[in-house]
């Protein structure tokens, strides 16, 4: 990386550092994005490749330097030192993991989603089994019925990855759903009443890292 003529200007190859590997490449990717070149699992629910980077959910969560970075927002830069798994990562995704489940439900005995659900199996690999306050009482929050006969929300699931509002937005091209509310009050839902029959809006299902979207003709009749 260097300056030429008052401007930035990025040098063809760059070399990092990862997991104490040196690699010498081209700055065309994130960090999440050469990881998984290099067959290095980093959890993640909001990163899609088709869709923008929103960078929300935060457990894809790698070490830079001394600072904790979120991988699929942060480019490759020149002289990158970068831990996937060391002991502070570790702890850092287990506290996020935390902040999501605060209010999910438990209810995977009986959830469709249970056995394909990213959420139950990043829980498995990074979760902690230990400090959990099931005690407090978990928010609730109300179903949508605006997502036509093929869609079943349990929004109360939802951990506000955005991937159906990111979907709704770039690929169909309506606005009418996104994030309301902000902190504990946040969901997702609608701005005003409406009924979404588009053609391609019953995708949001395969999208969903959670069993707050599921296929409403195969609720409770097939497990995974």
């Amino acid at each position: 990386m260097e300056y030429l003529n008052g401007r930035l200007r990025y040098n063809e190859f760059i070399e990092i550092k990862l997991n104490d590997i040196i690699y010498k490449i081209e700055n065309i990717f994130t960090i999440f994005q050469f990881c998984f070149t290099k067959q290095i699992f980093l959890p993640c629910f909001c990163y899609h490749e088709r869709l923008s980077i929103a960078g929300n959910c935060r457990i894809c969560l790698v070490q830079v330097g001394s600072k904790l970075m979120v991988s699929c927002a942060m480019p490759l830069l020149e002289n990158m030192i970068i831990y996937t798994d060391n002991k502070r990562v570790r702890f850092a995704r287990q506290n996020v993991l935390k902040f999501l489940l605060v209010n999910h439900p438990l209810d995977c005995p009986i959830c469709d989603q249970g056995g394909e659900c990213d959420l139950q199996d990043i829980s498995i690999v990074f979760g902690s089994y230990k400090d959990y306050n099931l005690i407090l009482p978990k928010r609730s929050v109300t179903n949508l019925d605006c997502c036509g006969p093929f869609v079943k929300t349990i929004m109360t699931r939802c951990i506000h990855c955005t991937r159906c509002v990111r979907f709704f937005h770039e690929i169909i091209g309506n606005f009418d759903i996104g994030v309301l509310g902000r902190g504990l009050y946040t969901e997702i839902g609608t701005y005003v009443e409406v009924f979404f029959d588009h053609e391609l809006s019953a995708n949001i299902i395969d999208l969903c890292p959670v069993g707050a979207l599921l296929p409403m003709v195969n609720a409770f009749t097939a497990r995974s």
